[in-house]
C-alpha cells in the first residue's frame, strides 16, 4: 500500500511505524510536483491535518484511494459526500467520546484566550516591549464571581466548566442533547440559548459544526450580549453568521474576542487577504485571532496521530479478512 502524509512535521514515530507496516510512506510537503503526480496516483491511505482542502480536485488525483485518516473532530475542510459516492473511508476522532476525554487542549487553549482578553495581556506586552511601564493603562477583569456561557457542553464545554469552577465563576450552558439534571450534577445551570447570551459574562462556543449548526449564533445573540461581555470561538467560524462578529465589535455591543478559527481558512493563510475581521484586529486591542492551533499541541498531536494509525491498521487487517 502508498501512504500519503499530508503534514510531517514531528510526526509521532509511533504512527509512523504503524503507517509503515502496512507500505510505504511518502511527506507530501517533501515531493516534488512531477513525483506528487505519480505518488498521488497510487496512493491507498492519506493521513491529512488541516492545511490541505479534502475536496473533488483533490481527491480525484488519487484514482486508488481508500482510506482518508484525520485526527480531528471538525470536517468542514472535507468533503464528506464526495468521500461517500467515490466509496472512500473517512477514519476521524469525531464520537470517539473515551479517547478524547483525554485530550484536553483545546478546552486549555479556551481558558488561555479569556485570560488574555480580561486582562489585555497581549497589548499591555506590546506596550512593555515599546518602553512603557504603566500599569493602570491596562487595568482588566477578574474572573472570581463572574458569568461564563458555555453553547454547547460535550466534552470540551465539561472541561472548561470544572477550569471555570476552579476559578470561581458561575457557569450556565444550552445544549439540547444534555440534560438539566445532569448538567446540575456538575454545578452548571442549564438555560436557554437566549439567556445564555443576555447573562454571561463571557459566552464560549464549543459546538461541532454540522449542517445544523452552521450559523447558529445570529445578529440578535450578539446585540443581545452585556456589553462589558466577551465571545471566545474555539469551535469553527461558521458557527457564527458571516460579518457578524465584526459588527459585533465595531459597534461596541461586546468588550471583546477570541477567536481559534476563521471562515474559509487555508493552510497558505490566503483566508487571510483582506480579511475584515483581521483589519480590524490590527487596528483595536480587543480581539485575538489564533492561526487554530486548539489542538496544536505536542502531546495531543502524537496522542491522536498514534490513535488514529491504530485506527486505520485495524480497519485495513479486518478489510483484507
Amino acid at each position: 500500500m502508498t501512504i500519503l502524509i499530508t503534514e510531517p512535521k514531528d510526526y509521532s514515530e509511533k504512527a509512523l511505524a504503524i503507517y509503515k507496516s502496512l507500505g510505504r510512506v511518502y511527506f507530501y510537503p517533501e515531493l516534488s510536483a512531477k513525483k506528487r503526480k505519480s505518488v498521488l496516483e497510487k496512493t491507498d491511505i492519506v493521513a491529512i491535518g488541516l492545511s490541505i482542502q479534502i475536496d473533488k480536485k483533490f481527491v480525484d488525483k488519487m484514482p486508488n484511494l481508500k482510506i482518508i485518516a484525520s485526527p480531528a473532530t471538525g470536517m468542514n475542510h472535507i468533503d464528506i459526500s464526495y468521500l461517500k459516492s467515490k466509496g472512500i473511508k473517512l477514519i476521524s476522532l469525531r464520537g470517539r467520546k473515551g479517547f478524547l476525554r483525554k485530550v484536553p487542549s483545546t478546552a486549555e487553549e479556551t481558558f488561555a484566550l479569556i485570560l488574555a482578553l480580561v486582562r489585555n495581556i497581549p497589548w499591555s506586552f506590546d506596550y512593555v516591549k515599546n518602553g512603557g511601564w504603566n500599569r493602570l493603562e491596562w487595568r482588566g477583569h477578574q474572573l472570581m464571581d463572574k458569568t461564563i456561557g458555555l453553547l454547547g457542553f460535550g466534552r470540551l464545554g465539561r472541561i472548561v466548566a470544572r477550569y471555570a469552577k476552579a476559578f470561581n465563576m458561575k457557569v450556565i450552558a444550552c445544549d439540547p442533547n444534555v440534560s438539566g439534571v445532569f448538567m446540575k450534577s456538575r454545578g452548571v445551570v442549564k438555560v436557554e440559548v437566549e439567556e445564555l447570551f443576555k447573562k454571561s459574562d463571557i459566552v464560549s462556543l464549543h459546538v461541532l459544526l454540522t449542517d445544523k449548526t452552521q450559523n447558529l449564533v445570529k445578529e440578535k445573540h450578539l446585540k443581545s450580549m452585556k456589553p462589558s461581555a466577551y465571545l471566545i470561538n474555539t469551535a469553527r467560524a461558521e458557527l457564527i453568521e458571516k460579518g457578524i462578529l465584526e459588527k459585533a465589535l465595531k459597534n461596541k455591543w461586546i468588550a471583546g474576542a477570541g477567536v481559534d478559527v476563521m471562515r474559509d481558512e487555508k493552510g497558505d493563510g490566503s483566508h487571510l487577504k483582506n480579511n475584515p475581521l483581521l483589519d480590524y484586529a490590527k487596528k483595536n486591542k480587543n480581539l485575538i485571532i489564533l492561526p487554530h492551533i486548539g489542538g496544536a499541541t505536542f502531546e495531543a498531536m502524537e496522542a491522536t496521530q498514534d490513535y488514529i494509525a491504530e485506527l486505520v491498521r485495524n480497519f485495513v487487517s479486518k478489510s483484507k479478512k
